[in-house]
């Protein structure tokens, strides 16, 4: 299967996307949508690590 080309900026926007969404559910308490942003992660090949590493002291 050919990967598709992707941009830094696309990128970028990927994980501030992600990074929104997750900190929203975490605040929240929401696990089952956390969950489902971990699943979409890993799907876009974007490590969590990174982004809960870039949430320190969003919280």
């Amino acid at each position: 299967m050919a990967q598709a080309s992707t941009s830094p900026a696309r990128d970028q926007a990927l994980r501030d996307s992600l990074l929104v969404r997750y900190t929203a559910a975490s605040a929240a308490g929401n696990s089952r949508m956390k969950m489902a942003l971990s699943h979409e992660a890993a799907y876009l090949g974007i490590h969590l690590s990174k982004i809960n590493a870039s949430m320190t002291g969003l919280r």
